[in-house]
């Protein structure tokens, strides 16, 4: 396998990297510039700075036409972006660093006047998703129907970026150019309510391209690769992820729970994925906005002697990125605490 291509992560794990300094680009947008120093690579870059290190494949830019265009060395200068990470030179990141951001709109004049109740969720609002086609929930019956890598050309175990390899479908299931997701399962995903099935979480390792249909075999290439692939690894239809989701209307008469964290922790935070127990047969989608928060509860007013009601308490936005039938996969935007498996969610309310 060519010692460039990004196709695993690397066996040891060195000291996380310092974080580089604040520069601003040509339109005024905020970033860092990272100087990369001995042990750094692009995985564990992408991991300091924007919290996971499967990112960087999708939102790496260089020239494509030198050698090994993902090898960086010890002071090679870095642009990092939640959307964007690239080599720059010497005058480049000078030019950055003393750059200012862009200018803000002078704060309007503040004119007292009755509260306005909220507005409704601006459908044109946008979050940027990058990182999201490394993380999956297949449904039972894709998993059961998915074909396979059945070979490598020429034969080895271990596969990764521009590798060859034989696939389980034939020219009657594939025309030249068609592009497959690769992934593994990992662990199936139940409803904490009902305990039904509600699919597999698996990894997304990469994807290929179908190269030279045959009759019940295809040659295809793989063109990314974010973790070591194998013969048997299944594959299923690529829809390349949404970098930006538009935000929509939040969804009416739709409440559920958190079943699974992807990442395997117990404890979740912002930016964190998270599976749940409603799809789009409940009347989610992409883009819908959620909450979740803890239930109110009844407490007792001494002074008065009598009952009240405390309300129910917000404690996280979340937004759906991929919604099936019966779940979703949804990213934390923003949580004032950690949050558990069986956190309820529902439609956002503000």
């Amino acid at each position: 396998m060519p010692a460039a291509a990004p196709d695993a992560l690397p066996q040891t794990t060195p000291m996380p990297p310092t974080l580089g300094e604040v520069g601003y680009d040509e339109q005024g947008r905020q970033g860092r510039i990272h100087v990369v120093a001995r042990g750094d690579t692009l995985w564990h870059i992408s991991d300091a700075y924007l919290g996971t290190p499967w990112v960087w494949p999708s939102i790496w830019k260089d020239n494509e036409d030198i050698a090994n265009p993902h090898r960086i060395f010890p002071g090679d200068r870095i642009w990092i972006t939640p959307w964007e990470m690239r080599r720059l030179s010497t005058a480049e990141a000078e030019k950055m660093l003393a750059a200012h951001p862009a200018e803000q709109a002078p704060e309007p004049e503040v004119v007292s006047q009755p509260p306005m109740p909220e507005p409704a969720v601006d459908p044109q609002m946008f979050h940027r998703e990058s990182a999201e086609e490394m993380v999956g929930l297949v449904s039972e019956e894709i998993v059961e129907s998915a074909a396979s890598i059945v070979s490598a050309v020429p034969s080895r175990v271990m596969l990764g970026f521009g590798d060859r390899v034989y696939v389980g479908l034939g020219r009657d299931d594939v025309a030249k150019g068609d592009r497959f997701t690769i992934f593994r399962t990992r662990e199936k995903v139940f409803d904490p309510e009902t305990g039904r099935m509600l699919g597999w979480h698996v990894d997304y390792l990469g994807w290929l391209e179908v190269m030279e249909p045959a009759d019940e075999t295809s040659v295809a290439e793989i063109r990314l690769s974010g973790a070591e692939i194998e013969i048997g690894d299944r594959l299923m239809r690529r829809e390349p992820p949404q970098l930006d989701i538009a935000i929509g209307p939040s969804p009416t008469e739709v409440e559920g729970r958190i079943s699974f964290f992807p990442n395997l922790r117990t404890l979740m935070a912002t930016q964190d994925f998270v599976y749940l127990n409603r799809g789009s047969e409940d009347g989610l989608s992409v883009g819908s906005p959620l909450e979740v928060y803890r239930s109110g509860f009844t407490a007792r007013e001494t002074a008065r002697d009598e009952s009240v009601r405390v309300p129910d308490r917000v404690v996280a936005q979340l937004l759906v990125l991929r919604a099936q039938p019966n779940s979703s996969v949804a990213v934390v935007r923003y949580t004032q605490e950690e949050l558990a498996l069986g956190d309820r969610f529902r439609g956002a309310t503000r």
